[in-house]
């Protein structure tokens, strides 16, 4: 498995729903991270651990999540090297499979903007190209 930074998909923004594509190529044969979800507050500490559910299967392959602890990279601003925990977007596409795999994934999470607290819903589309 690739390694992931999690500040790759932090979300820490203030919109109440959001719905993004993300696009990732992938080997053949192989488990790969294809997306990191984490929270984090104003003052750089470590939010709740949104519980992702698969909305969409993929059809050519399985999708599973995994919890880690990471520091945030550069993306993350002065939160950068802080350490908060996340999940890890995983698939693992059929033996032999080659081609365009799609999957959603949805979650809601608690977020704190500018001291108001609200829930933000989140459904990401997964289109996937396994080489």
């Amino acid at each position: 498995m690739r390694s992931f930074a999690l500040s790759l998909l932090v979300l820490l923004v203030p919109a109440v729903a959001q719905a993004d594509t993300i696009r990732e190529t992938v080997p053949a044969n192989k488990t790969s991270v294809v997306g990191a979800h984490a929270t984090y507050g104003p003052m750089c500490e470590g939010g709740t651990i949104p519980k992702m559910k698969v909305t969409q299967a993929p059809k050519n392959g399985s999708v599973s999540f995994q919890q880690v602890s990471s520091k945030l990279n550069e993306k993350a601003g002065r939160c950068a090297g802080k350490t908060v925990k996340g999940t890890l977007v995983v698939y693992k596409p059929n033996r032999g499979f080659r081609g365009e795999d799609v999957f959603r994934v949805r979650f809601v999470m608690d977020m704190h903007t500018y001291g108001t607290a609200k829930i933000r819903n989140v459904s990401n589309k997964y289109i996937i190209d396994v080489k």
